[in-house]
């Protein structure tokens, strides 16, 4: 992956569905099924979002252990002192939870605003698309196999 033109297409993602101030729905998803790809973006976004705390390993750099449940892993979200938060592979912390947990999680995260900014970087699968089409929305980011996830609310 030309990493030069992911951080500016991201920039731009970022800029336009992220961070400007008036946008209400601004919580977003990165998937893709690579997961090199993934660790790419995550790097991307540490550099675009310096000010953002990032979870990347449960556990570890005040992230949550991997077996918390839902309503304990949104608590400690809002709870972040920084701008906002980067989750990297969120599903280590919802694999193993009911399916209508996770659809309430990503419904929750879908309709927070005012709230803190987060940005979700998660591996595509046909479970995640079958949970959240109500919830989010995908958008393909051209030259990239990537895809850019946005509340369905936020048109």
């Amino acid at each position: 992956m030309d990493l030069n033109y992911l951080q500016n297409t991201l920039k731009t993602n970022l800029e336009q569905y992220h961070q400007k101030e008036n946008i209400r729905y601004r919580n977003i998803g990165i998937s893709s099924k690579n997961l090199h790809d993934l660790d790419d973006v995550t790097q991307t976004l540490r550099g675009l979002l310096p000010n953002y705390e990032l979870w990347q390993y449960s556990g570890i750099q005040n992230a949550p252990e991997a077996r918390t449940n839902k309503k304990n892993l949104e608590k400690q979200i809002l709870a972040v002192q920084k701008e906002g938060i980067i989750i990297h592979q969120p599903e280590q912390w919802t694999s193993y939870w009911s399916l209508a947990d996770k659809s309430a999680f990503w419904s929750t995260l879908a309709m927070w605003h005012d709230n803190i900014k987060i940005v979700l970087v998660f591996t595509a699968s046909n479970e995640f698309q079958q949970i959240n089409h109500n919830y989010f929305k995908p958008q393909p980011l051209d030259g990239l196999f990537i895809q850019i996830w946005r509340p369905t609310r936020a048109e």
